[in-house]
């Protein structure tokens, strides 16, 4: 991943391995075996991985990174915005809080990232009830709205932000949305307030999955309900790619881009790895940090274990997209949000010319909306603001992408207590990583990638100690 159209350093050096291995597969027509043995292969090149194998590294482990894709970065996707490449487009994950979150804190000072605040919104449009608001509730649902916030702050309270989720007794907090607001007999605008902020939140239907998340991130927002708008704060001057591509120089790691890894296949003193086009690397240790989603494509001999496969053996609820905009014809600082096809819309950054360029967030349940249309989205953005004028829009499509098959994880009721739990204890050799599966309160988040690759690495360390 950069931010600009030339390849970076790390790509370019991994593109060399890749067509290295390609053209001996052609001249040798067999599978091919790499002798070197690791200490860990690591699979995957999202912020997970990367930590993962840069901790590794630092500690005098030798380690490879395999990524399926063309870049690293897995679900933080930065680049040109297309037609316009003057202009970055973010596609994947954007937000960090310094103060909220110490694993990206502690990374940021560590590479001397470049962080910019964002400015807060002047002209805010909730969309309720097929009518456009500037406040979310009308004045006879403002005691609901008290009740809503309260209810939150007080179930998270029962979570212990510094603590992992399942050290906790909480499990019982992991049940749907709507057996968790029933008691409060909403009105129709508050009911809508709530449940567009955890459709944004999670790219699904706020009817199809669990509160356990929602609950857990208000815990980490120091139990404030309001950090759901209000700690979406900072963002990485050039995209999260700038702090990736640090971590990598500076730790010297060795990728390969193009390795997609079909099989990993455990034996008594070790790990051997292979890809669809027939290379094998050969490790004492594993770190899966591929998204969860396409895990069930890899075959595992042996076999995961049953609290491991059940959960994996089908799709989560998380099926977001996130075009961006070059609009026109909007107010000064925008936001919006409601039950329109866009459950939100956030502000990037204003242009001299007087366009802005906008960030959206939807969900597929509320319709198939192609992100990278320019009409349709002019239709979704009209819902809020009517004289708006998409110029240009530009998105990546994780749910059709088959390297992701979704964007970040989001379980059914009664799924994500347990599947958390599961998902942190090893497999033999094998160590489970990324933000899908972090036992933080900052799960989905890069803050929750970092922390599941400082366990990953602490774990494998564990490992290869015995």
């Amino acid at each position: 991943m950069t931010t600009s159209s030339a390849p970076s350093p790390t790509q370019r050096r991994a593109r060399r391995d890749t067509s290295n291995h390609s053209s001996r597969s052609e001249a040798e027509g067999k599978q091919r075996v790499n002798d070197d043995l690791y200490d860990a292969v690591v699979v995957g090149a999202g912020f997970a991985g990367i930590t993962a194998a840069r901790d590794l590294v630092d500690r005098g482990r030798k380690v490879v990174v395999l990524e399926a894709g063309a870049r690293i970065g897995g679900r933080t996707y930065a680049r040109p915005f297309t037609g316009h490449e003057d202009r970055q487009a973010e596609f994947g994950g954007s937000w960090v809080n310094r103060e909220l979150q110490p694993g990206v804190r502690r990374e940021i000072a560590r590479y001397g990232v470049a962080i910019s605040e964002d400015v807060m919104p002047e002209s805010a449009v909730f969309l309720t009830g097929g009518a456009l608001r500037s406040f979310p509730v009308p004045a006879r649902e403002l005691a609901d709205l008290e009740r809503v916030l309260g209810h939150l702050r007080d179930a998270s309270k029962r979570i212990a932000p510094s603590q992992r989720l399942t050290s906790q007794a909480i499990r019982d907090l992991d049940i749907s949305v709507d057996e968790f607001f029933a008691p409060l007999n909403l009105g129709p605008a508050t009911r809508d307030l709530v449940y567009t902020t955890i459709g944004w939140y999670t790219g699904a239907d706020p009817r199809e999955v669990s509160i356990f998340g929602t609950i857990a991130q208000t815990a980490g927002f120091g139990h404030s309900p309001y950090g759901f708008f209000g700690a979406l704060t900072e963002r990485f001057v050039g995209g999260a790619g700038v702090l990736l591509e640090r971590m990598v120089e500076q730790s010297r790691l060795e990728i390969r881009l193009g390795h997609h890894v079909a099989q990993v296949e455990q034996h008594e003193d070790g790990v051997t790895v292979r890809t669809r086009d027939g290379q094998a690397v050969r490790a004492r240790t594993c770190v899966m940090a591929a998204p969860t989603n396409v895990l069930r494509h890899i075959d595992f001999q042996p076999g995961l274990s049953a609290d491991k496969a059940k959960p994996l053996a089908e799709n989560h609820q998380g099926r977001a997209y996130k075009p961006t905009m070059l609009v026109r014809n909007v107010p000064r600082r925008p936001f919006a949000f409601g039950r329109g096809i866009l459950s939100a819309i956030c502000l990037g950054y204003e242009l001299a010319d007087g366009t802005s360029l906008l960030m959206g967030f939807g969900e597929q349940a509320k319709g198939r909306l192609d992100p990278t249309d320019r009409e349709q989205v002019q239709a979704a953005v009209r819902e809020y603001y009517p004289e708006a004028e998409v110029l240009a829009v530009d998105a990546h499509d994780w749910n059709t992408d088959p390297l992701f098959d979704g964007t970040y994880r989001i379980d059914r009721p009664g799924e994500a207590y347990d599947f958390i739990r599961a998902m942190n204890e090893p497999e033999g050799r094998v160590v489970f990583a990324g933000t899908d599966l972090d036992d933080s309160v900052w799960r989905i988040w890069i803050e929750g990638a970092v922390n599941s690759g400082y366990r990953a690495a602490d774990t494998i360390s564990l490992l290869l100690a015995r």
